[in-house]
């Protein structure tokens, strides 16, 4: 029976663990250039000195008018290569498996960072601040699928072992998959998995055949039974892995089934991805505790668990884990100071952590 130290083959790569730190954008550690900055790779070298299985960078921005936030990472750009390779090595150095997420924030644009008729989404729709976002024309749609097909050859380049394509939280592939959003006509309304398809398959065809080619999947739109056919259809696609999480929808669809209630709804959405794909799963959100990431596997809920509360607060957690060592917990905030500009978090704090 596999456990949570059990290794794991995804394509030519033995991962020696199933525990993943998932992407966690830190705002706080990048300026507003994209550029990787001292900070960020001493907080992945941090994040992966615990040895996590397989270690994903936060949302990497494919397109300079895509940025969730000014000071987000980059990688639309050659310039960016050499920083983030630092990023690549840090991980490496513990013999975790180096993962990126690319990113197109599409209706959720930073209006700080990209002028309103430059950004744009599935059909017309109204932004959380009351300013109607354009429809996106087929040829801004190419060139979104150029932009993550060179975002996924700067990965190659800077060392990564693959990408993660970002189709959940509401982000422009996410807004495509959404019935509330996409009220197309054209071939993208009528197959709202189109864009994500044809990202996958144009990444696939351009990267060699060792190269991971993986997708974050909001798999709560339109239903639950809706997001299984997204899952399968992406399977279909040629994605080698699913990361299980919400869409621009946060709510728990009705259809929901949960087949285990100690875990969250969205950890939920992952157990039921799995029973219907044949590929890797990666279960996320409320996995706070290692007994639960390695409950996960030992049930066969998912192939691999993620944790980032519970790495951010305490990055050794599976070695503690594993020696019976005790953990430095997360306290739980109202608001986690790591999704905001980066305010001491209280765990840490208590702990004398002092690592970015």
């Amino acid at each position: 029976m596999a456990d949570l130290f059990s290794s794991f083959k995804l394509k030519n790569k033995e991962i020696h663990n199933r525990l993943v730190y998932p992407p966690v954008v830190r705002f706080g550690l990048s300026k507003g250039d994209g550029f990787v900055t001292e900070e960020n790779i001493e907080s992945y070298k941090y994040m992966s000195s615990g040895e996590a299985g397989i270690v994903i960078v936060e949302a990497t921005c494919i397109s300079l008018n895509g940025r969730l936030r000014k000071n987000q990472l980059g990688i639309w750009d050659d310039e960016f290569i050499p920083g983030l390779s630092k990023i690549a090595d840090a991980i490496h150095e513990k013999g975790s498996l180096a993962l990126i997420q690319i990113h197109h924030a599409g209706i959720k644009t930073d209006k700080n960072s990209a002028a309103v008729e430059n950004i744009f989404t599935a059909s017309p729709f109204e932004d959380k601040d009351g300013v109607v976002i354009r429809e996106a024309s087929e040829a801004e749609l190419e060139k979104v699928i150029e932009d993550f097909v060179n975002a996924s050859k700067r990965a190659k380049a800077a060392g990564f072992d693959g990408v993660e394509i970002h189709g959940a939280h509401g982000y422009l592939i996410s807004q495509f998959l959404s019935h509330n959003i996409n009220k197309r006509e054209d071939e993208y309304g009528k197959d709202k998995a189109l864009l994500g398809k044809k990202v996958i398959k144009a990444v696939k065809e351009n990267m060699d055949s060792d190269f991971i080619v993986g997708m974050r999947l909001g798999a709560n739109e339109p239903d639950l039974k809706g997001g299984i056919e997204y899952a399968k259809t992406f399977e279909k696609a040629g994605v080698d892995y699913l990361h299980i999480s919400s869409n621009f929808s946060t709510k728990e669809p009705e259809d929901m089934e949960i087949i285990d209630d100690e875990f969250s709804w969205i950890a939920n959405l992952g157990f039921n991805i799995k029973k219907h794909v044949n590929i890797p799963v990666i279960c996320v959100f409320g996995i706070d505790k290692p007994e639960m990431a390695d409950e996960v596997i030992k049930k066969g809920y998912a192939d691999f668990a993620a944790s980032a509360k519970g790495l951010l607060c305490d990055p050794m957690w599976l070695s503690k884990y594993r020696t019976g060592d005790k953990i430095n917990p997360c306290l739980k905030c109202r608001v986690c100071s790591f999704y905001s500009e980066d305010k001491p978090c209280p765990a840490r704090k208590k702990a004398g952590i002092v690592t970015p």
